[in-house]
């Protein structure tokens, strides 16, 4: 056996790596597979203000019945406005119409943990000291 350690992974090992855990959790979780032969279905919701620039946004994704937030930004100028509330609700509400039952969102503690537990969303994992002095945080919600 020989052990190759590179400070630059090329994307040739980077993709042949990912298509053997493809083809593992295919034949392991018949879910998984399911995803992939429907295909996780894209939404996104963008805020924009009178002059058409964009001020805020939202990019997820639903699958498994669950609605994966991917990111949310809100331009600082706009924000307390209630715009994030109401961009993650719209989400939401369109979510649940594709059926999902639950939602998973992951923040840092210098972001925004406090204002998606006032929308009702729970830690469910903490990774504490990362970075340095912070935490990050996995959410929930049930929809």
């Amino acid at each position: 056996m020989q052990f190759t350690l590179s400070n630059e992974p090329t994307e040739e090992i980077e993709e042949f790596l990912n298509s053997k855990l493809k083809e593992f959790n295919d034949r392991t979780c018949v879910h998984f597979l399911e995803a992939r032969k429907k295909g996780r279905r894209p939404l996104s919701i963008v805020i924009r203000n009178d002059n058409g620039n964009i001020i805020g946004g939202l990019v997820g994704s639903t699958y498994w019945n669950w609605f994966d937030v991917k990111l949310l930004w809100i331009a600082e100028d706009f924000r307390g406005r209630g715009l994030g509330r109401d961009l993650l609700q719209r989400a939401e509400n369109n979510a649940r119409s594709r059926g999902c039952a639950h939602a998973k969102l992951s923040t840092f503690s210098f972001q925004a943990r406090i204002f998606y537990e006032k929308l009702g969303y729970k830690v469910v994992g903490q990774m504490s000291d990362y970075p340095p002095g912070e935490s990050f945080y996995w959410m929930r919600k049930d929809l």
